[in-house]
């Protein structure tokens, strides 16, 4: 299974980015992944949240953290771009830039190229 952890339900700019790096429409990206907002919510308990994502992976599973705020809600040091991290319980994290459009990571054409291979070999990877 692929966890997709953002900060907040956006526009939709970061899941047409997402889906447009996979090659597929955005309902395929989201009939499958699983997909949380840390702060979706005023008052959302973040760390509970974490705690659920950290308690459900499986073995295999991969976990896509979305910008640097959700890599710092999971413990995590700032980590360069498209970084994978191998969990002692058999899951993976990729520590993606935020897909957003405010992020200008993505303005370079390199980084869109190296995103692309990371994210649909990691998307290859999904129990279907």
């Amino acid at each position: 299974m692929i966890w997709v952890v953002g900060e907040k339900q956006g526009a939709g700019g970061t899941r047409r980015r997402l889906a447009e790096l996979l090659g597929v429409d955005v309902p395929d990206l989201m009939a499958e992944v699983l997909w949380l907002n840390l702060w979706e919510y005023p008052g959302t308990k973040t760390e509970r949240y974490v705690q659920l994502v950290e308690e459900a992976t499986q073995p295999g599973d991969v976990v896509w953290l979305l910008g640097r705020r959700v890599q710092r809600a999971f413990g995590l040091p700032q980590e360069p771009a498209l970084t994978t991290i191998e969990r002692s319980a058999g899951s993976t994290m990729l520590c993606l830039p935020h897909p957003s459009g405010l992020n200008r990571w993505w303005n370079d054409p390199d980084h869109v190229d190296d995103a692309t291979i990371v994210l649909r070999a990691l998307w290859g990877r999904r129990s279907v």
